[in-house]
């Protein structure tokens, strides 16, 4: 049997507001499996995380209702989840690493992990590769991450001293007619 355990990572973008380019910093919860990260094993972008992601809170527990099997993602075929997806918003169309989840009495197993998105086919990733988990210890492992995610460190990013501007305030006017 594998083992999952949940590791503290940090996801760092940059983001422009109006004339101002901001530095983000989104902290999740990343995969572990056998004590090496899960994006180890793929070929993807650097910017896919799990969605047990701080600004991602008020969702939270739709991403674990997926990830335990309890609510199936309707954008994917049955019987399949995301597992890394889109780091700045989160959406499957972006693309997304996904899995095969098959839940018995004692174990759980992610198989067929492919990379998809709304607009291609599902590209295959490492074939024949399965991770089988003991149900329990994975079970609480995914619903122990909640109070954990919670804590993490989150700026919404505020406008850190200065008025808010809205778009016809960055310098630019409407045309008159």
């Amino acid at each position: 049997m594998n083992v999952l355990s949940l590791h503290h990572a940090v996801y760092e973008s940059e983001l422009i507001d109006g004339k101002i380019v901001r530095q983000h910093q989104s902290h999740y919860l990343d995969f572990h499996v056998d004590g090496r990260p899960l994006r180890d094993w793929f070929d993807h972008p650097d910017s896919v995380i799990t969605a047990l992601n701080r600004p991602w809170l008020h969702m939270l527990d739709e991403g674990i209702a997926e990830l335990t099997g309890r609510r199936p993602d309707p954008r994917l075929p049955a019987g399949r989840i995301p597992l890394l997806r889109c780091a700045d918003c989160g959406d499957l169309g972006c693309g997304a690493i996904t899995a095969r989840l098959d839940i018995t009495a004692q174990a759980l197993t992610w198989s067929d992990f492919a990379w998809e998105n709304d607009d291609d086919e599902p590209v295959p990733q490492h074939p024949g590769l399965d991770f089988v988990f003991d149900l329990d210890a994975y079970l609480r492992t995914i619903e122990s991450c909640r109070a954990r995610v919670a804590a993490f460190p989150y700026d919404p990013l505020a406008h850190h001293g200065r008025d808010f501007l809205w778009p016809w305030q960055w310098g630019w006017r409407l045309p008159r007619r």
